[in-house]
């Protein structure tokens, strides 16, 4: 039986029957399952909701654009702006396959033959070649080759799962997002003490004294917020600094000439001193909950619909059934910031400085528990610098690849020991 069924066919209600009816054969296997979880004592793993950034890609606007904001020359990308590069697609396939691996996620038979009904599913964003891209590249790693292709919208469309404001399915609080962000109206707010060392960082590598003098770029600026098409935007200042900071980043994990050096502080070190000051201006454009309720607020439900494994109406019309025992979001660092906001995750790594950065994968595992209740149980997988930069294998040993688990602070269990899916779905922000 196929994934789908159209929600329009006549024989929609005999598919989901059929589909409820099938006697469930494990494509996907709890990682190192114990012997009391196959003797049905312990929860056993049913489903898996994955969310990815897509690979390492150029910066999204021309260089000739970032070179008048910070007069400064930088390194050429062998790829148009905002395009994955080949070492990107590279490293982006080895997240695959380890998360295939790590799984177990079967594909084929015993004679090597692709299964009629992969157990995995991948789903694009539509309004960038970088996120279909990426999707037909976790396709093919998930799938071992079997799929080569994964669904989406059709190609520059805007899917509400992934951002629901140019979809025009949801408009943004002027009000309640200008009293969050705006800076003029909350002067007095200090910046963390490593976004301010941050910020001195960039301001000695690109123009020690324009602050003082009045010439640009300036770092230390608030960046004030603009509208455009219903969304708020920053320029200059701060927000140029989370761009350049970025932009360093992104060459860095290329393999890409530095643009700027630091006397004899190395490349790594210098990551790791500017990076703050991007996540810090992530955080408040994308996490800000006026901001990603709305934003995102689909996908949340989304993904708790698959959690609780219940078909799911794709933007396409087309229904997801249960049978895809793994489903992937393949997305963009926006996607996973938001996420944090509206299922209460957080989390930072010690040799990654940019906690979504490319191929980073968000993990929402399904655990059922004998007496039928569902665990939620959250995870997030990363690459560090050194496997991004130099195309390393992920292993599955501490630090190199086995995941982080995260706890969500809208489960009301005591310590938040055990995330229950009734309890979680109520706590879920709706907008």
């Amino acid at each position: 039986m196929n994934f789908f069924c159209s929600r329009s066919s006549a024989f929609l209600l005999i598919c989901l029957l059929g589909t409820s009816l099938s006697v469930f054969s494990p494509a996907i296997a709890a990682p190192e399952a114990s012997a009391a979880q196959t003797e049905g004592t312990e929860p056993m793993l049913e489903r898996v909701v994955l969310v990815s950034r897509h690979g390492i890609r150029s910066p999204t606007k021309p260089l000739d654009k970032l070179e008048k904001k910070t007069r400064h020359t930088w390194t050429p990308w062998p790829v148009p702006p905002g395009e994955m590069t080949a070492h990107g697609q590279f490293d982006l396939g080895l997240m695959g396959q380890f998360l295939k691996s790590y799984y177990h996620v079967a594909s084929r038979d015993s004679s090597a033959r692709c299964l009629p009904e992969q157990p995995a599913f991948i789903w694009a964003d539509s309004a960038s070649s970088r996120t279909q891209r990426s999707g037909d590249i976790l396709a093919a790693a998930l799938s071992d080759g079997c799929q080569t292709q994964a669904r989406s919208m059709p190609a520059k469309t805007h899917d509400p799962l992934f951002n629901a404001l140019p979809a025009k399915k949801t408009t943004l609080d002027a009000d309640d997002v200008e009293k969050t962000l705006n800076p003029e109206l909350i002067p007095d707010t200090e910046l963390p003490p490593p976004v301010q060392s941050g910020v001195q960082t960039l301001q000695a590598l690109f123009a020690p004294n324009a602050c003082t003098t009045g010439t640009t770029p300036c770092f230390s600026k608030r960046a004030p917020l603009s509208w455009k098409k219903g969304t708020p935007h920053a320029e200059n200042g701060m927000a140029l600094g989370s761009t350049v900071s970025e932009a360093l980043l992104l060459e860095y994990v290329e393999g890409l000439p530095p643009s700027v050096t630091a006397g004899n502080t190395d490349t790594v070190h210098t990551l790791n001193s500017v990076l703050p000051v991007h996540n810090y201006q992530s955080a408040r454009m994308r996490r800000t909950p006026a901001i990603a309720i709305p934003r995102d607020g689909k996908l949340a439900q989304a993904i708790l619909t698959l959690l609780d494994e219940q078909p799911f109406t794709l933007p396409d019309g087309n229904v997801l059934l249960t049978q895809a025992h793994v489903v992937m979001f393949a997305g963009h660092d926006t996607t996973l910031d938001m996420l944090t906001t509206l299922f209460g995750l957080d989390w930072t790594f010690t040799d990654q400085p940019d906690p979504t950065a490319p191929d980073t994968t968000l993990a929402f595992e399904t655990w059922k528990h004998p007496d039928g209740r569902k665990e939620i149980r959250f995870a997030v997988f990363h690459q560090s610098l050194a496997q991004l930069r130099e195309g390393l294998k992920l292993d599955n040993v501490a630090g190199q690849g086995v995941p982080m688990p995260l706890t969500s602070t809208l489960c009301s269990q005591p310590k938040n020991e055990t995330c229950w899916l009734e309890n979680l779905s109520k706590n879920i922000p709706q907008h």
